[in-house]
């Protein structure tokens, strides 16, 4: 199976191409960032990584695609603007009939590392030893894309924090708050 890793940005989205079976040892197939230019607009940002994807998707024609999910930040702003850049992936990606599947960054860290809260080097570090490549994928936007990609063909496809519904800490909230 190949599969297309996406780590969201509005400045380096990363991706990552992966193959592999669950039975045997997944290979590196491709790997890269999509990098608007600076100087314009919001909306030329997205169209940019639109295209940036779709290409990406023509040319390889993977078999599943898994993105990196929302992390909570003190930059409201930025995570809106984060969201707009995964929802354009995500739609540029239903477009071809693929479904994207979303992971928390601590689901991805722990796949790979063994720890939810492993450094971006470490992830790089594990993601170059799983593949067997002889030098660090660089760069880090790549790297993560890569650790997304090799997560998802770890995982039974019921086990993203999407498809199973909500995330750990809402459920603990809610808990909370129904206490009351």
């Amino acid at each position: 199976m190949l599969v297309l890793g996406l780590d969201p940005s509005t400045t380096s989205t990363g991706y990552g191409l992966v193959d592999g079976d669950g039975r045997r040892a997944a290979t590196f197939v491709d790997c890269g960032c999509f990098r608007p230019p600076r100087n314009v607009t919001f909306d030329r940002r997205l169209q940019v990584l639109f295209d940036g994807v779709n290409e990406v998707l023509q040319t390889h024609k993977p078999d599943a695609v898994a993105i990196e999910g929302s992390f909570y930040g003190k930059d409201a702003d930025a995570a809106a603007k984060l969201g707009e850049a995964r929802g354009v992936l995500r739609l540029a990606v239903t477009l071809t009939g693929i479904e994207s599947v979303v992971y928390s960054p601590a689901e991805i860290k722990k796949a790979l590392t063994g720890n939810g809260q492993a450094t971006k080097e470490s992830v790089q570090y594990m993601v170059a030893q799983t593949l067997k490549m002889k030098k660090l994928p660089t760069p880090l936007d790549a790297s993560d894309a890569l650790a997304i990609a090799l997560c998802h063909l770890q995982r039974p496809a019921s086990s993203s924090s999407e498809e199973r519904g909500r995330k750990p800490e809402v459920e603990a909230l809610l808990r909370r708050v129904s206490s009351r």
